[in-house]
Formats: structure tokens, sequence, C-alpha cells
């Protein structure tokens, strides 16, 4: 057998064994789906060319009849905080069931709309440099598509708060979870509050209102993770961190508290696992 068909067949090989069938975890919402789900392509109009899909359950690269398959999907538009690279629009993250993890950075040109493929190690060595290298661009773009506008970097006002790295740019937030954070602030992506991550949302515990975010360290999510209440109107944050494998509650919330936070973490970082 010559050497290319080795690797050929050793990339078939992997590929079958990182493609299991797993429970998705996360699925992306309509919004997201409508601007960025479907079909993308080096050649959209070549069919042996290499694809990836984009679907609410699934993010899929596909080389003739072998399909890398990763599950758990989640949209980060604040992966790279308040300093994105230039094009960027989001990244879609998920994980390839005992692969690790598979990350589709979107960017958009004059061109239009085309993926990155960002994949952790074991996943770029199962696809070799000929799939990750690649742009691929979107077949089902609109000709009509206008670019989208530049990302803002101005404050945003609070009532605009989106994201987690949002919440710094309110002192008093800020103030209050680095004091909860105490020496966990030297960990780079706890204290800005950056990777993949859920939009900011609202929940009444108690009778108190807070605000509910949660985060995990690139390319580390399962080992490396938070959710955190703030309360605007107390000025506290507390919450739960994981480092490395070892959890800790943070800000010191009492009892009741403490074991909705414990609820909601294993809701976020556990379930389905």
């Amino acid at each position: 057998m010559h050497a290319a068909q080795w690797r050929c067949a050793a990339l078939t090989a992997t590929l079958a064994a990182l493609s299991l069938p797993a429970l998705a975890q996360g699925r992306l919402g309509a919004d997201v789906l409508k601007l960025y789900g479907g079909v993308y392509s080096p050649d959209c109009g070549n069919a042996k060319a290499p694809r990836l899909r984009v679907l609410d359950d699934a993010l899929i690269v596909e080389q003739g009849n072998r399909r890398l398959i990763g599950r758990e999907v989640m949209a980060a538009h604040s992966y790279f905080g308040n300093s994105p690279p230039p094009n960027y629009l989001v990244a879609l993250l998920s994980q390839v069931p005992r692969g690790g993890g598979l990350m589709f950075m979107v960017y958009q040109d004059r061109a239009g709309q085309y993926i990155k493929i960002e994949p952790d190690p074991k996943v770029g060595t199962a696809l070799g440099p000929s799939l990750t290298r690649l742009s691929y661009r979107w077949c089902n773009q609109p000709q009509s598509r206008p670019a989208p506008a530049a990302p803002s970097q101005a404050p945003v006002p609070s009532s605009h708060v989106i994201d987690p790295p949002d919440l710094l740019r309110d002192p008093a937030f800020k103030a209050a979870y680095y004091r909860a954070l105490g020496p966990r602030v030297r960990q780079y992506w706890l204290a800005q509050l950056e990777g993949p991550a859920h939009p900011l949302s609202r929940v009444r515990i108690g009778g108190t209102e807070y605000v509910y975010a949660m985060v995990c360290k690139p390319h580390d999510c399962a080992d490396n993770n938070t959710v955190l209440l703030y309360s605007r109107a107390q000025g506290v944050v507390y919450g739960k961190v994981l480092l490395a494998g070892q959890g800790s509650l943070i800000g010191a919330p009492p009892p009741p508290l403490a074991a909705e936070i414990e609820r909601l973490w294993h809701k976020e970082w556990r379930q389905g696992r």
C-alpha cells in the first residue's frame, strides 16, 4: 500500500472512531442558526469537495462518506473579548465524543461569510492540515446579505449588557466580582470572563433578582468553568468556580443560595454527562 493510501486509511479510521453518536447538551438558538446555519465548502459547486454543516445540535465535517460530528454546540460571540480579529463574527464550539473540541470560527469579508476550523490537537490530527487550512464559504449565503457593522468599542450602556465580559464595564460588578474571586483573579479567563458562554439572563431566587452568567475556559470547559449570580441592588457576586477539576463557592453565599448555585452549576456543566 502506498504512503498516501496509508494516510487516507488512517484518517478514515480515526474519523470513524471520533464520530460516535452522543446526546446533544447544547443547541444553537433559532436566531444564531438563521445567521450562520447551513452548508459551507471551499467549492460549493463541487459535490466532492469537503463540507461543513452547522446544525442546531451539531457541527459536522464531511469528507466523502466520512463525517466527524461535534455535539454540545454553543455560540460564543465574545470569544475574543474586546479585541476580536478582523472580520470576526462568532465562534461556534462543540465537543467531539471522546475526541476533544471542534470549533468553527465564522468570519465575513467582501466575498461573504466563511468558516475556519479551529480543532483541539486530537481532532486536528484526525482531520489533517488538508482540511483545517481551508476556508469554507457559506453555500447558503443570500446574494443581498449586507456585511455586518463593525463592532463598537464604545462603552455599552447597562441596558445593552448581553455577554459575560460586558459585566466588567460595570464598576460595581467588577469590584464585587474580584473580591469574590480572591487569588483566582490571576486566572485570565476568569478575570476577563473570556471563553464560551451563553448570553446573560435574569433569575429570581428567594425574592432577589440576579444577573446570571456562565463561562468556561477556552478549549477546557469540562474542568474549568463557572456560574455567577450578581445582585445589582445588593452589590454582591456569588457563584461556583471549577479550576482544574476542583470546585469551590465564591462570595460566601448563604446556605439556601449555595444549594441553588450548586443546582445551576450541575444543570449547566454536568447535565447529560
